[in-house]
């Protein structure tokens, strides 16, 4: 499958759930796809739009409201955890 760079767009963040990776828009819908998170990351998303924040969470870049060392608030109003040894 390949994303279309409009869909990258909309997409706010994608989340991994086991062999499944969950992503997220800004409209709120969800959709979810029979590939690995990491095989997103490494193949099919622009690599200079979205951050590994966690081993569960890749970001889209463009909607980061903010940040701390702990957590990335989007702005949609999700809030996301940071892995410790993760920087944004």
């Amino acid at each position: 499958m390949k994303i279309q760079l409009s869909d990258s767009f909309t997409i706010t963040h994608l989340e991994a759930s086991t062999n499944y990776t969950i992503f997220h828009f800004i409209d709120g819908r969800k959709e979810i796809h029979a590939y690995t998170l990491k095989k997103y990351e490494n193949e099919f998303l622009p690599t200079n739009a979205f951050s590994r924040i966690h081993r569960r969470y890749l970001v889209n870049r463009q909607f980061i409201a903010s940040y701390n060392e702990s957590e990335v608030f989007l702005s949609c109003g999700k809030k996301l955890p940071v892995a410790r040894r993760r920087t944004i």
